[in-house]
């Protein structure tokens, strides 16, 4: 393992993932303006919404592409449970994409209402919005505890040694 695949690995996850959490902590707190909107203007909630989906279509989907051509081949040279564990990491990432689009699919029929969001409606935004947020808290702490680990190993001198 050499300093230059330890700082990418390292700067994609400690990087990427301060930005990526900061932006699902705005999804859980807009999302919960749902259940106490404390006088705002549940079309202001839903705009918010609308943001942040934007950012996960872009942003996230970014972030996660990286994770697939730098973070994943590093974490399966140097982590013990690397094949596995990379395997989950891919299944999740798709698990991640399939969340992103039912938020988004129900946002985009809570904007086509002009009468106000019935509470079903509110419903479904509020669990498909902490359901994604509670899957990328998830996920971002796996990363890093999977790229910490590799980097623990290494320093302790009991790395997996590189195949070829």
């Amino acid at each position: 393992m050499n300093a230059t695949e330890v700082m990418a690995a390292l700067e994609t996850v400690e990087q990427d993932h301060r930005l990526v959490l900061d932006k699902a902590q705005a999804l859980k707190e807009t999302v919960s303006c749902l259940l106490d909107p404390n006088g705002m203007d549940p079309r202001r909630v839903l705009d918010r919404l609308q943001e942040i989906s934007e950012y996960c279509a872009t942003q996230l989907e970014a972030h996660m592409e990286e994770e697939e051509t730098t973070l994943f081949p590093f974490l399966e040279r140097h982590n013990p449970e690397g094949p596995e564990l990379v395997a989950r990491l891919r299944s999740e990432h798709d698990e991640i994409r399939r969340r992103r689009e039912e938020f988004d699919n129900c946002l985009k029929v809570a904007a086509e209402l002009e009468d106000g969001l019935p509470r079903a409606v509110q419903r479904d935004l509020l669990g498909y919005g902490w359901g994604l947020w509670e899957f990328l808290d998830n996920h971002a702490h796996l990363e890093t505890r999977a790229v910490h680990q590799c980097i623990d190993r290494s320093l302790l001198g009991d790395a997996v040694p590189s195949p070829g």
